[in-house]
């Protein structure tokens, strides 16, 4: 009877090990996904700024002459 005990108790602390090796990949795995995400948003907004730029270049206008999201947001929609 003690053996079964001692057998019980070993499968659980397998159990308990297993499960906690799973939930730190799956942590690892979420880190690497904001990673990720921060990574290509970033690299979204530098390319994004570079074609405005390229843009403006291009067609000779200002960034003071280019409105803002904060001033169309400020303006009633048309209707």
């Amino acid at each position: 009877m003690f053996a079964m005990f001692t057998q019980i108790f070993t499968t659980i602390s397998v159990l308990f090990a297993g499960l906690e090796k799973f939930a730190r990949a799956f942590n690892h795995l979420g880190t690497w996904g904001e990673e990720t995400a921060g990574a290509f948003s970033d690299e979204s907004r530098i390319n994004r700024r570079a074609k405005m730029n390229a843009l403006r270049q291009k067609t000779g206008v200002t960034e003071a002459q280019v409105p803002t999201q904060e001033a169309d947001e400020l303006q009633p929609a048309e209707q």
